[in-house]
Formats: structure tokens, sequence, C-alpha cells
């Protein structure tokens, strides 16, 4: 498996457990709010999330009753989601499927109701050739009145993050080292930097040409996974919901795919 895309991003340099030890990650519960998303335009629940980390928003939808494949490209990733599984309910374990594979070249043999990406993973992809490439695998493995999620980082966000970075307005790819807050059981706080991180500053107009490049509709534009409006680029973030076109992407869309 070529994981070459996370040294680009700077994913390679991620240690878990400082990843999952921060504060925000620590308390980040966005399962019902997905969940309550599914429920709600779903037409079932088979359900792929990709780049699916550790796992917590996986386990939660197979809790809750649905089929899920998990896929990552990050082999430390997977061993942490491994470990939550085994410590999970015996009874979903048959509900998910674990997959290592890359979100742009992925080909499960299967469509799905529900397809997720969101975690703001899409911007670690740094090319407009591999997000066209991960956008389309998605639309070829939904079914015909499937779903797809999407959250991502606004550029004011983006920015706004860190005060070091270095930003190359061609490429509009951003790069900034990686800080990491930990909070020990007093409720001492420790920063720790180890690492970099590269990601792809996407504007709305960018992010619309590439949806519909790649043949899908948007549905429903959130500013968040509880579904609030749209409204601050400043504190939301973009969160899409779209199906598959009617009407097939241009052949261009699918160049380099297979």
């Amino acid at each position: 498996m070529d994981t070459s895309r996370l040294d680009s991003c700077g994913w390679s340099s991620f240690r878990p457990e400082l990843f999952f030890d921060e504060p925000g990650r620590k308390s980040r519960q966005v399962g019902p709010s997905v969940l309550n998303i599914i429920e709600k335009y779903s037409p079932g629940r088979r359900i792929l999330d990709l780049c699916c980390g550790g796992g917590a928003l996986s386990i939660f939808l197979a809790e809750a009753g649905c089929q899920v494949s998990a896929l990552d490209l990050s082999e430390p990733m997977l061993a942490v989601f491994r470990k939550r599984l085994a410590n999970s309910d015996p009874r979903i374990h048959q509900q998910v499927t674990l997959v290592h594979d890359d979100v742009c070249t992925f080909d499960l043999g299967q469509k799905f109701d529900f397809i997720i990406l969101e975690d703001d993973f899409f911007g670690y992809l740094l090319t407009d050739q591999d997000q066209v490439a991960c956008l389309s695998r998605v639309r070829r493995h939904l079914t015909s009145n499937g779903r797809f999620l999407l959250a991502n980082k606004t550029p004011d966000i983006e920015f706004g993050e860190s005060s070091s970075y270095d930003f190359d307005p061609q490429t509009r790819i951003l790069t900034r080292p990686q800080d990491w807050t930990t909070v020990d059981p007093n409720g001492k706080r420790t920063t720790i930097r180890k690492g970099i991180e590269r990601r792809r500053v996407i504007d709305p107009d960018e992010l619309n040409r590439l949806l519909d490049l790649t043949g899908f509709d948007i549905l429903h534009r959130w500013g968040d996974l509880d579904q609030t409006p749209f409204q601050d680029p400043a504190s939301q973030e973009y969160v899409f919901l779209m199906q598959a076109a009617q009407v097939p992407p241009p052949p261009a869309a699918e160049t380099n795919q297979d």
C-alpha cells in the first residue's frame, strides 16, 4: 500500500497518542449529529466512513444499527480503531469492516447508502487531481439515491488556527508546524511541537467547481453537523449534503482514476 500521501500532508508525523489526547479531540462527539442526518436523509444504513481515524464515529453508528465500512490510509490510526472495536460490544463486531486503503483510489466492489468524509480530511488532499479523484470514487460508490456528507474548514478557519505558517497562493497549500496540547489529570496544559501539517485551502467557489466537475448536486449547505445554517465563515465550516447528479460528470473527471 502506497502511503506517501501521508508524508506529503504531514500525517505520517502525527502520533495517535497526542492526536487523541487533544482536549478538543477528547470532547468531540459528532456521532449523534451524523446519525440524525442519516436518519433524516439516507435511504438506508449501509455506511462508508472515509478517513475513519480511530473509529469513534464508525463504532457509534454501528451501535445505532448501521452496517459500516471504515476506510483509512493510516495504519497507526486503524490500530487504534481495532483496539476500540475489540473493547466494544461484541454484538457490533460483524457490523464493522475495516479497510486499509486510499480515498483517491479505493474500489470496494459495492455501493453505499451514505458516505461520510468529515473532520476536515478533504483538505489533506493537496492537488486538484487528488481531490477530483476522491470525489469521483465517492460518486462511484453511492447508490442511485445515496447521500454524501462532506465537511471541510473554511479559509478563515484555516488561516486563523495558527499565526505561524507558510502559504503558496499558486497551489493554495498552507504549511504550519503541528502543535499538540495535552492536559494531565491535574489540569496542567503542555504544548508539544511535533511535525508539520499541510492542507489545501479551499474557498466556496473552488469547492463548488470540484463538486460540479465530479457530478454532485448539493441538497443542503450547513455551517456544522447540527445542520445550523451557514452564516459565519470565521466560526463555521462547510458542511454539504449531496447526491449524485442525474447527468453523469464529464469524462475528464474520471481521468487517472484507475
